[in-house]
């Protein structure tokens, strides 16, 4: 019954983040998006205080692919990344720009995003990103149904507010050339993260995402996060749609890419471990902003609970621990 009521409850996100500009911002776990994600009201903080990025992964069980730009204010980075579980082969490029974005930078999750050879481009709910580089070419479809995500508003110490939007288990399509070979696969297996808000001077999260389905075939997708938001953004997609799930807790030991991780929820809804298959790790240190974190990719084992009935599921996905002062 828990997971049937609180499926129900959910409300709809709000239509805009800048009608909250002098009035109380209702925080919480939405449905859907917020279509108008402009941040005018608060451009005083614009290049010290919001942070905005979209975050997309598309796994299976042999290939993870994992691409994002973001801007941080003072520095903008972008990734792209192809594991081959297989062979093992992990190819990464990268870069980080310092004032990447210009100061009227007020992207939405569908506006065009480009970052040396980084690039997102929307064209009505298909989501196109790609990357041209030395060893790595990569292009990533993405469908967007913004009724099937969740949003997050949370309140942020110091700061005028937290905002995401994350969906899980859309329908992408990866083509690729890494080293010369390449590499195509689909399916219902894409997940975004599209942030954009003011999170508190110093950070700490975990977090988890994954793709996956139950021993019967059914899909299900998760995204955990502890320690950050609190709690608001624990979510569970399965064929009934999205819903929210309590507090999550995160046992794991260093080194983060050689342990196994446990990752459970304080409902009983989500009993996990996490296996690294490998990682990618990053650590700028500029003058007024730190950003530590390690986010092993891999395969997810264990029960969810499905309508009341523990359900066995297998999932791939990653797992971060992030430490940012910014």
């Amino acid at each position: 019954m828990l997971a049937e009521e609180t499926h129900t409850t959910l409300r709809k996100a709000p239509a805009s983040l800048a009608e909250f500009a002098n009035k109380q911002m209702p925080f919480g776990l939405f449905k859907g998006i917020i279509a108008d994600a402009t941040t005018t009201p608060w451009q005083a903080l614009r290049r010290n205080g919001r942070k905005t990025w979209i975050y997309a992964g598309v796994f299976n069980e042999r290939y993870y692919t994992g691409f994002a730009i973001a801007d941080a204010g003072l520095v903008a980075t972008a990734f792209a990344y192809v594991f081959d579980a297989k062979t093992q082969k992990y190819v990464e490029e990268k870069v980080t720009v310092p004032f990447g974005f210009a100061s009227n930078f007020d992207p939405l999750i569908q506006s065009e995003w480009r970052l040396k050879n980084f690039a997102i481009v929307s064209n009505g709910t298909a989501m196109q990103l790609t990357y041209k580089g030395k060893r790595i070419n990569l292009e990533m479809q993405l469908e967007n149904n913004f009724s099937h995500g969740l949003t997050t508003l949370t309140a942020s110490a110091g700061r005028p507010f937290n905002h995401t939007y994350k969906d899980i288990l859309m329908p992408a399509q990866v083509k690729a050339t890494v080293d010369g070979e390449s590499i195509s696969y689909g399916g219902n297996i894409g997940s975004i993260d599209f942030s954009k808000g003011y999170p508190p001077r110093n950070t700490f999260w975990n977090w988890a995402s994954m793709v996956g389905q139950t021993e019967s075939g059914a899909p299900v997708g998760i995204n955990l996060v502890a320690h950050h938001n609190n709690s608001l953004e624990n979510s569970l997609w399965t064929n009934d749609g999205a819903m929210a799930i309590a507090q999550t807790v995160f046992e794991y030991q260093q080194p983060l890419d050689r342990n196994t991780w446990a990752i459970r929820s304080t409902d009983g809804i989500i009993d996990l471990t996490f296996t690294p298959l490998g990682a990618r790790a990053e650590n700028i240190n500029a003058i007024f902003m730190l950003s530590k974190f390690v986010q092993p990719f891999g395969v997810f084992k264990g029960t969810v609970l499905i309508n009341g009935t523990p359900q066995p599921v297998t999932g791939y996905g990653v797992v971060e621990e992030h430490f940012a002062k910014w």
